[in-house]
């Protein structure tokens, strides 16, 4: 801003502004997304023939526009230079780049290098490789590190942090390592470039352990927080980019001890209060079963936006508590007439079917369902649908939910709509309609896993094995293969995962003896094992031992056996949790003492003196 005021002075002095003036103001308008500030000084520039035809102008102007979004007005001020410098070719490519126009950036690259007989160079490549890895139509994007290296660019730090990024997206993370290790110079870019590569590829694990080794890295320079990066120019600490990518990482594997260990870290780097870093608390803190301290976190983030409150709804949704959710919502609404950042968008309304859904407010579901568009301007989407379906078949009324999918707008893809209804029939072993949906589903998404499974669970749990059996077949021979049960406990510095029936962890034997005998002094309580959960043809006894292998079991036994008495487990899973497992863990909270905290692929359930906050209902 002061740049822009010192420019305005200038002129109303009297001191008429050259190209190096306006192309150093014009970088303000950019960062700060001031467009028609920028349109302004555009104007002045065309009045004086010398400045327009200035090339560096020119690029500081493509650069101002696709900045500011505006793609199609920066192409128009790059096709007025006949005359054009790699600078003008680099803030074109770039400008479509940042935008996805990815096709767009990879044709320019090629006009410039036939057609101007330029030489690429690092800030071109740094723009060119992104877009190579998005664009579709690019198939062999492994190539452009060739040519990287042709052009004897790989050892600069801009393109080895674009190549680290291109290998992640590929699930090529041994690739990105391989770079990262080599680098002669990292930057905080580098070090956040390669920890979103470990969390785009589901390594949260590895992720957070090169936080740790970036702070390593920075004590080892220098013991305060001037440490540099391994140039020695630029302070080595975490940002707010690092704090963002890796919070997510301890919410997936519900690493609560991490996650506070980096709240500190945001709090210490001044950092905690910043919108971006407090809504992604707020999503860590909710998805480790803390829904409390997610709502302290709210609470003191100065200003909201949008996702802030999102997330709070959504997370209020994840842990039952539809009531608050609701509530949350009006305070949104209020605050959103006064401030426009802030008003309900389509992301709130589908946080908001859930939490209906979790807490069964089927009527104030529907209600906010028909007053989307009229009272917010939101147009029902898909997404809404689907969440809709869900929460009309969860709550029994499976053939009103089916009607539903049979009123969606036909430009509107069903096949969301259609694997909630599937998932309904699954809970209330509805055959027919089951049938109905995962038709449609198999021939919308016929590499799903998913709607196979839900299909034989719907014939195994009525009985109906031949057709349990024909669909894993079909499954088998379209080479579809289903996701595995696993969850995971937090113990210490590491993540212990367990899988359905594991006998590689170290305790595997002693887990398995502790269930067994845990399982009888249930039994001796009124525990029945719901052996429906087990979806083979198998005799009663083995069903019951197939239930002690389940992966939250697992876990839950492992947090028992490595706490103290009276600690809370924490448990996370990838699928829905089975219905015995929900009854047992009730039970084990009774017997035990324990608070229980197991978070599905769906929501929360607290467990405690052996009830559940779901209320059986989920």
């Amino acid at each position: 801003m002061e740049a822009l005021e010192f420019f305005r002075l200038m002129v109303l002095a009297g001191f008429k502004p050259d190209g190096v003036t306006v192309a150093s103001v014009l970088p303000a308008c950019s960062h700060l997304e001031m467009l028609d500030t920028g349109k302004e000084i555009h104007a002045y520039a065309l009045r004086t023939n010398e400045l327009i035809e200035n090339s560096y102008v020119g690029s500081a102007l493509v650069d101002m526009y696709c900045n500011c979004r505006q793609v199609s007005s920066g192409r128009r001020v790059f096709n007025a230079f006949l005359e054009r410098k790699i600078a003008l070719w680099n803030a074109m490519i770039t400008g479509y780049a940042q935008n996805e126009y990815d096709k767009e950036a990879l044709n320019l690259f090629l006009e410039m290098y036939a057609a101007s007989g330029l030489s690429p160079n690092s800030t071109t490549m740094s723009s060119i490789v992104p877009a190579s890895v998005r664009c579709e139509a690019f198939s062999d994007k492994q190539s452009i590190h060739g040519y990287v290296i042709k052009r004897g660019l790989e050892k600069n730090r801009y393109v080895q942090n674009a190549l680290m990024d291109m290998y992640s997206r590929m699930g090529k993370t041994q690739i990105s390592e391989t770079i990262f290790n080599s680098m002669e110079v990292r930057d905080i870019v580098s070090w956040n470039t390669m920890i979103t590569g470990y969390v785009i590829c589901g390594r949260h694990g590895d992720a957070l352990n090169l936080i740790y080794d970036m702070q390593r890295v920075k004590e080892k320079t220098n013991m305060n927080d001037n440490a540099y990066d391994d140039e020695g120019r630029v302070p080595l600490k975490p940002n707010s980019i690092t704090f963002m990518t890796i919070l997510p990482g301890c919410a997936a594997l519900a690493a609560l001890a991490k996650g506070k260990e980096i709240h500190s870290y945001a709090i210490k780097h001044l950092l905690a209060f910043d919108v971006a870093v407090g809504s992604a608390l707020v999503d860590m803190y909710s998805k480790c079963g803390c829904i409390d301290l997610a709502r302290a976190v709210f609470n003191q983030i100065p200003i909201k936006n949008v996702i802030t409150w999102n997330v709070l709804i959504m997370a209020y949704g994840m842990h039952g508590r539809g009531e608050e959710a609701l509530e949350l919502f009006k305070n949104m609404v209020d605050d959103g007439s006064r401030n426009k950042e802030v008003r309900p968008n389509e992301v709130t309304f589908i946080a908001l079917f859930a939490a209906c859904s979790h807490s069964g407010m089927v009527d104030e579901g529907l209600d906010l369902f028909h007053k989307m568009k009229s009272d917010h301007g939101v147009e029902p989407a898909t997404d809404h649908y689907a969440c809709v379906v869900d929460l009309l078949g969860r709550a029994g009324s499976v053939e009103e939910a089916y009607q539903l999918v049979n009123t969606m707008p036909s430009e509107l893809d069903k096949a969301g709509a259609w694997s909630s209804l599937l998932g309904a029939c699954r809970i209330h072993q509805n055959v027919e309609i089951g049938e109905i949906a995962a038709n449609q589903l198999l021939e919308l998404e016929p590499s799903v896993a998913s709607h196979y499974v839900l299909l034989s669970n719907i014939y195994s749990s009525s009985g109906l094995w031949d057709k349990a059996m024909d669909v894993r077949r079909r499954m088998k021979e379209m080479g579809v293969k289903k996701e595995p049960g696993c969850s995971w406990i937090e113990f210490g510095d590491e993540v212990h995962k367990f899988l359905a029936g594991d006998l590689s962890h170290p305790q595997s034997e002693q887990l398995h003896e502790f269930l067994e005998t845990l399982s009888e002094k249930m039994k001796r309580e009124g525990y029945v094992p719901d052996t429906s959960c087990v979806l083979h043809n198998v005799d009663e006894e083995e069903k019951e031992t197939l239930l002690c292998g389940h992966s939250e079991k697992l876990a839950l036994a492992f947090g028992i056996l490595n706490t103290r008495p009276g600690t809370t487990i924490r448990v996370a899973k990838n699928l829905r949790v089975c219905n015995d497992c929900h009854m047992a863990s009730k039970y084990i909270s009774k017997i035990l003492d324990r608070e229980i905290i197991l978070r599905d692929v769906r929501r929360f359930h607290h467990f405690k003196n052996g009830t559940c906050s779901c209320g059986d209902y989920w």
